[in-house]
Order: structure tokens, then C-alpha cells, then sequence
């Protein structure tokens, strides 16, 4: 029998049947070292939420499988950089599990910072990392102070826990880049979207409709996003989290230190997307906004109306 998937909207996820057995697929799922496979282990939680930032550099400190596995897994489009999509390791060998990888993570981290410039550096630990006990907090922080840029510890072990821990790791590194750059937003109406990965380029579709709003998107986390933006995305008035799973923790930490308010939001279909203007305009209260916003729904909806009957 085929594998038939059915989403659960009582239970809130999606379960995998294979005959007659459902089988949970959820990002709470406990994780087995080793077991990449299953897509639910705390380092592939981190990847999924920061290998969309178009212009850092991604490394991996680990065996050679672990990049390899999660190479583009977000399948992110770029309007820009493409520095995202190469995927780097540090290869650990039966040498470097025996005598410690530390030495061979900051060379990695030198030879990659005069070759492609980055402005930041995500630097992922893995499982056996964790057990052979390097300190990447150490070496990443050496490595900042004689570079001059961040370079990020991803505290993503992938046997601590489940998918969910891995987009706490992320959402803890992005946290250390907000806040480091000044920025006056350029309208009084700025906000950032969290969750919003830009898969298949819909990000693209949703920016302009802000924009006509009189709305400045400061930064996408994480979707086509640079470094820079999200150093800057702490002048933005509100948040608009659109996967609650992955970036709810991180718009509670930024309400706590920047003051910024969330608004859990959707933009999948026209319902979710005009109840996203929607939100958007009453939060700021401007009337002159509320109004835009009604007529993008309306002339929207018309524009798409004859496609979708057609269907």
C-alpha cells in the first residue's frame, strides 16, 4: 500500500500513514543521533531556520554527511547573494573525534573568511561535536575578535532534543546579531516577518503589498534576508510571525529587550494574506492604511477570483 499523508486538523499536524499505522510527523519528535534522516533532530532544526540568510556562511563542524543531508534544505529563493547555497563541513575525520577538532574548525574558519568575505559566519555543531566536548563558543569568539565579524556559535547538537530545540538554537544566534547595527527605518511604519522563508519566492509576492501600505518590511527572517538587515531588525514597531513554530520564541525574546510586539499571522491563500493587511493596519491605527488596505484586498481578490473558479 502506498504512502497516503493526510493533514489532522484536530491534532494540528501532520501524521504519515503507511497501511493502517499513523506515524506522528511533528517538530516535538525526540531525535536519534545519528538518524538524519528522519528530519527531526536539533541540528537540522537550526539549518532549516538559518540557511535561508542569503549572504553569511554556513559551517558545519562535523562529519562530512551532516552538510551534505541538509545542503539547500529549505530550497530558499535569493534575489541577490549566493553565497547560502554552498554548503560547507569541516570533515571531521577518526583523527579529529580522537585528538579534538578545534584547531582544524579555526583554520576552516580563516581559510573560508579570506576566500569569500563573508559578513557573518554561522558555525553548527553536530552530535559528535557534543560528545568529543570541543568549545565552539571559544573558538567562534577567538575567531570574531580577529576577524572583525560576527561569527556565531550554533549550539545545534542534533541528540539534545528534537526540531524544536534546533529552531531555539537558530533563534538564539539570530539574537546575537540584533541590536548591532543603527538604522532609521525610512516610514514610521516598519515591521519585520518571522517565518517567512521565502520557499518558491513567496516573499516576493507579499512585500509589495506592504509597500503599498506605506509599510517597510526591515527584515525577513529568514527568507532572502543579509546579515545586515537583521542586525537592524530591532527599529521595526511589530512583528508579524507567520511560522509560529520556528520564530514564536524568538518574538517573545525581542518583545522582552526591544519592546517590539508579535501578531501570529498566515500568508498561505487570499483569506490568510487580507487577515494579514488587515492586522497589520489596525495595530498601527492609521485609518489612511486601513483604507489602502481594503481596496489591495478587494482589487486583489477580484484578480484572482476568474482563476480560482476556473479551477
Amino acid at each position: 500500500m502506498g504512502i497516503i499523508k493526510t493533514f489532522d486538523e484536530r491534532a494540528d499536524h501532520i501524521r504519515q500513514k503507511s497501511g493502517t499505522e499513523p506515524v506522528p510527523l511533528a517538530c516535538n519528535n525526540e531525535s536519534l543521533a545519528g538518524a538524519v534522516s528522519q528530519r527531526a533532530c536539533v541540528y537540522s532544526g537550526a539549518r532549516v531556520v538559518l540557511n535561508p540568510m542569503t549572504d553569511a556562511l554556513h559551517l558545519v563542524h562535523g562529519p562530512i554527511g551532516c552538510a551534505s543531508y541538509t545542503w539547500d534544505i529549505r530550497g530558499s529563493s535569493t534575489s541577490g547573494p549566493t553565497l547560502y547555497k554552498k554548503s560547507f563541513s569541516t570533515d571531521m575525520k577518526v583523527a579529529d573525534v580522537i585528538f579534538g577538532g578545534e584547531k582544524k574548525l579555526a583554520g576552516a574558519i580563516r581559510e573560508l573568511a579570506a576566500r569569500y568575505r563573508p559578513p557573518a559566519f554561522f558555525v553548527y555543531s553536530t552530535c559528535i561535536v557534543g560528545v568529543i566536548g570541543d568549545d565552539l563558543k571559544a573558538v567562534c569568539k577567538s575567531a570574531s575578535d580577529d576577524l572583525g565579524i560576527p561569527v556565531i556559535p550554533v549550539m545545534s547538537e542534533g541528540f539534545r532534543g528534537n526540531k524544536n530545540e534546533g529552531y531555539k538554537a537558530a533563534c538564539n544566534a539570530l539574537f546575537e546579531l540584533l541590536g548591532t547595527r543603527d538604522y532609521v527605518p525610512k516610514s514610521p511604519y516598519a515591521i519585520n516577518l518571522l517565518g517567512e522563508y521565502n520557499v518558491a519566492g513567496d516573499l516576493w509576492n507579499v512585500l509589495p503589498l506592504f509597500e503599498e501600505m506605506n509599510v517597510e518590511v526591515v527584515a525577513s527572517f529568514t527568507g532572502d534576508s543579509r546579515v545586515e538587515e537583521i542586525q537592524r531588525a530591532h527599529k521595526a514597531k511589530l512583528n508579524l510571525v507567520q511560522c509560529s513554530g520556528s520564530m514564536t520564541y524568538l518574538a517573545k525574546k525581542m518583545e522582552e529587550k526591544y519592546g517590539i510586539p508579535y501578531r501570529r499571522v498566515s500568508f498561505f491563500g487570499s483569506g490568510d494574506i487580507s487577515s494579514a493587511l488587515r492586522t497589520t493596519a489596525e495595530f498601527f491605527g492609521d485609518p489612511g492604511m486601513m483604507e489602502r488596505a481594503e481596496e489591495i484586498i478587494e482589487r486583489e481578490t477580484a484578480r484572482i477570483a476568474p482563476e480560482i473558479e476556473c479551477h
